[in-house]
């Protein structure tokens, strides 16, 4: 199921988060409803937060409207947000935002996405992403190891492997690009996601890597 479409309702208290999902479970729905619903809504908390998550905008207008008359009746306060996933951003957005169609919209909201994974990585310390070097010899990985390092770029060696952080997936495939070409003949270069191993080597300055690899 895609369950592109998100209800959240935000309680203030945690106590009545675990009550809102308990009356939903509780809930005795007319057959209509019933059919309508069926499995094709799924319901999940964090905290004081419940989110609905359903597979068409129909079906989580539907949703929307019995979250809302159920808080009603049992006369409890909460915020109701109707979203939209936008998988270019990988971002939840309000409802009523439109999907990018054009090539700039499109550019742009991968860009808002890379900054975000950026700014998550400084705020961690950790990189969002990493580039894994495979070398053919321990002589190869030392010597790369001791290029990047000389030039103020962190790595992590582990046998005959190195791991180079970055701070988010365009700035990982620059580097990428760079150590294919660097790299000797037999490495494989492959980009990933982060594992929180790079940046603890050298938490002073974990950004050094960035310079000149990409925008």
């Amino acid at each position: 199921m895609a369950d592109d479409w998100r209800i959240t309702v935000d309680f203030d208290d945690e106590g009545d988060g675990t009550q809102f999902v308990e009356w939903l479970s509780a809930r005795r729905f007319e057959s209509e409803e019933r059919d309508k619903f069926g499995s094709r809504v799924a319901v999940s908390r964090d905290g004081p937060r419940v989110f609905l998550y359903a597979d068409s905008e129909d079906l989580a207008r539907d949703a929307d409207g019995i979250v809302r008359a159920l808080l009603s009746s049992e006369e409890k306060s909460a915020g109701v947000a109707f979203e939209r996933w936008h998988p270019v951003e990988q971002d939840w957005k309000d409802a009523s935002v439109p999907l990018p169609q054009t090539d700039e919209d499109i550019a742009a909201e991968h860009e808002r996405q890379q900054a975000r994974e950026a700014a998550e990585s400084l705020a961690s310390g950790h990189a969002e992403w990493e580039v894994r070097v495979s070398l053919p010899s321990r002589e190869a990985t030392d010597e790369l190891a001791d290029r990047l390092e000389a030039e103020g770029i962190p790595v992590t060696r582990r046998a005959t492997f190195l791991l180079v952080g970055a701070v988010n997936q365009d700035e990982a495939k620059a580097l990428a690009e760079r150590l294919r070409a660097e790299a000797p003949e037999g490495a494989e270069v492959e980009v990933e996601p982060g594992g929180g191993m790079v940046w603890e080597v050298s938490p002073k300055n974990p950004f050094a890597v960035f310079g000149g690899l990409g925008g």
